[in-house]
C-alpha cells in the first residue's frame, strides 16, 4: 500500500491500472483521485477462482490498457506477458527450505508449493526480478538459476505508523506493567514466525522469566493453530507472561515501539520485515532470530538467538534483562542504521520506476506506462 500510494505522488506524469485485492484496504488508499484506473478481484475466491482470473480476466484487462510494463507486486507474474515484465518477490517461503516453515498445515506446505510452481512458470517470462534484500536476490538466483536482470526494492517505515508516533502515546494496557521486561511481538499468526516457542520457553523458565511479558498481537482466525495457541496460554496459566491485545491498526504501533522495553521476533521465515526498521526508527532495541535475513536487515543494532533453541533465546533475554546498558547501544546502532541505509517510501517508488523505465522493450506498444498488479 505504501509503495503504491508512492507511485502516483512521485511520478505522476505516468498513466496507472492498479488490479489490486478487494476488502483488503486498498479501496482507503483514494488513488483514483489521481485519474488512475483501478480493477478489483476476489482474494477469496479460492485457487479455482484465482486461476479463471489470471487466465481470462487479467489478460483481457492488460490487453485494453496497452501498457509498456507489467509489474506483479504478488509474487507471481503472467505466463504470456503482452509486454515488458517485472516481478517483485517478498515471499520468503518461495526461497528459504522447508525447515523454516515452522509447523504448518498440511493444506499451507501444499500451497506453497503451488506457489513456488506457479513462480516458476512466470519467471520464464520476466524481465526485471526485483527483490527486497542483496540475501533473498542471491536464494532467488540460486533456487531458480535465474540469469535475467534484478533489482532492489526494499521496506520502508509505513507512511501510517509515523503519522500515529505523533499523536499516540503510552498504550493503556502498558499501565501497571512498568515492573516488567515487556517485549513487543509484533505479527499476526503465520507458522514460521515460531510463535509457540514462546509458550514453551515459559513453561520451562517459568521463575527464572517471571519478570518478563510477551506482548502478541495474533487473532484467533488468523491460522488454524492461532487458537490452539491462545488456549495453551490459558491451559499453562501464562496470562501474566503473556498478553495477547490482538491485531493493531499501522498507527497504533508507535505506541507499543516506545514504551516496551524491546521487540521480540523469534521468526524462522523473512524477505524483509518492515517490523525491524519501524523498530529501529521508534528507537526500541531488538532480540531476535540469528539468520542471514535478520543480520542483513539489522546489522548490529540487534541482539540475536538461536530460534530452534529456548534455552539460548531465554539467555538472551536475561543478558538483555540484566546489562541495561544495552539497550541503549542497541536503539543507537539503530538510529544510525536507518538514518544512513534505509529510504523512505517515496524514494524507493521513485527507484522503481526507473528501474521499470529501464526494462521496457523498444517496442513497447503503447504511451502508458506502468500496470502494478
Amino acid at each position: 500500500m505504501n509503495l503504491i500510494r508512492s507511485f502516483s505522488r512521485v511520478a505522476p506524469e505516468n498513466s496507472y491500472l492498479f488490479i489490486l485485492p478487494a476488502h483488503v484496504g486498498y479501496e482507503n488508499l483514494n488513488l483514483t483521485s489521481f485519474g488512475n484506473r483501478i480493477e478489483y478481484f476476489e482474494m477469496n475466491a479460492g485457487y479455482l477462482g484465482r486461476l479463471v482470473f489470471d487466465e481470462l480476466r487479467l489478460p483481457r484487462l492488460i490487453r485494453e490498457f496497452l501498457p509498456d510494463v507489467v509489474l506483479g507486486l504478488g509474487n507471481r507474474g503472467m505466463t504470456a506477458p503482452p509486454c515488458t515484465q517485472a516481478v517483485f518477490c517478498q515471499d520468503a517461503h518461495l526461497f528459504y527450505a522447508w525447515k523454516h516453515f515452522g509447523k504448518e498445515t498440511w493444506f499451507n506446505y501444499a500451497a506453497n508449493a503451488y506457489k513456488k510452481w506457479i513462480f516458476r512458470r512466470s519467471l520464464r517470462h520476466t524481465a526485471l526480478l526485483l527483490c527486497q534484500t542483496p540475501i533473498a536476490e542471491i536464494r532467488l538466483k540460486q533456487i531458480y538459476k535465474y540469469n535475467g536482470k534484478t533489482a532492489l526494492l526494499p521496506n520502508a517505515v509505513s507512511l501510517d505508523s509515523l503519522a500515529g508516533d505523533r499523536v499516540l502515546g503510552k498504550p493503556a494496557v502498558l499501565n501497571g506493567a512498568d515492573h516488567a521486561l515487556k517485549l513487543f511481538c509484533l505479527t499476526r499468526y503465520y507458522s514460521h514466525k515460531n510463535l509457540e516457542t514462546i509458550v514453551e520457553m515459559f513453561v520451562r523458565f517459568r521463575q527464572e522469566l517471571r519478570d518478563v511479558l510477551v506482548i502478541l498481537t495474533i487473532a484467533a482466525d488468523d491460522h488454524p493453530n492461532a487458537r490452539s495457541l491462545l488456549c495453551s496460554i490459558d491451559t499453562h496459566q501464562l496470562a501474566q507472561n503473556i498478553f495477547n491485545v490482538g491485531p493493531l491498526k499501522q498507527e497504533e504501533i508507535s505506541g507499543y515501539y516506545r514504551h516496551c522495553s524491546a521487540l521480540f521476533l523469534p521468526t524462522l521465515l523473512e524477505s524483509f520485515t518492515a517490523t525491524y526498521l519501524e523498530a529501529m526508527q521508534f528507537a526500541c532495541p531488538i532480540l531476535t532470530s540469528d539468520l542471514d535475513f535478520a543480520h542483513q536487515i539489522c546489522g548490529d543494532a540487534a541482539m540475536y538467538f538461536n530460534p530452534w533453541n529456548i534455552s539460548h533465546m531465554k539467555d538472551v533475554i536475561l543478558e538483555f534483562k540484566n546489562r541495561p546498558e544495552l539497550a541503549s547501544h542497541m536503539v543507537e546502532r539503530g538510529s544510525k542504521q536507518i538514518r544512513c541505509t534505509y529510504q523512505t517510501w517515496d524514494s524507493v517508488a521513485l527507484q522503481t520506476c526507473e528501474d521499470l523505465r529501464d526494462s521496457v522493450s523498444t517496442q513497447s506498444r503503447a504511451p502508458h506506462t506502468d500496470v502494478t498488479r
